[in-house]
């Protein structure tokens, strides 16, 4: 597959990442029924799977390494960041827990998109 193909191919299963992460998130956020069905999370996980393998194609047909690269270490550090808030608006029973969790994770996409496009880092 050629570089735009890929490319485009990661940003289209980060988009539909995204719009299943808030499907879920504002289902969970008010009666929880979207977010249980089993065909949504299958969906969602399956989405997030290949996301992460374009990722990883991506960077290996370009010999991008996290560590050489500061603005796809912190890219990758907002990942993980990004999931484990996702993990609390799915485990919390609270919306006191979850509205937080859910500004975050947005402050994460954000700042992962951001990076994404402009390939600078904030801080490494």
């Amino acid at each position: 597959m050629d570089y735009i193909a890929l490319k485009h191919t990661h940003m289209i299963f980060a988009l539909l990442s995204i719009i299943l992460f808030y499907t879920r998130s504002v289902s969970r956020l008010a009666t929880g029924k979207l977010a249980k069905q089993k065909l949504v999370f299958i969906t969602s996980h399956g989405v997030d799977t290949l996301l992460l393998i374009s990722a990883v194609y991506l960077a290996i047909t370009l010999g991008m390494k996290p560590s050489s690269q500061p603005w796809l270490m912190e890219k990758i550090i907002l990942v993980v960041g990004y999931i484990a808030l996702g993990f609390v608006i799915a485990k919390s029973k609270s919306k006191a827990k979850q509205i937080p969790a859910l500004l975050g994770a947005t402050g994460a996409l954000l700042a992962i998109g951001y990076l994404a496009s402009t390939k600078s880092a904030f801080i490494l």
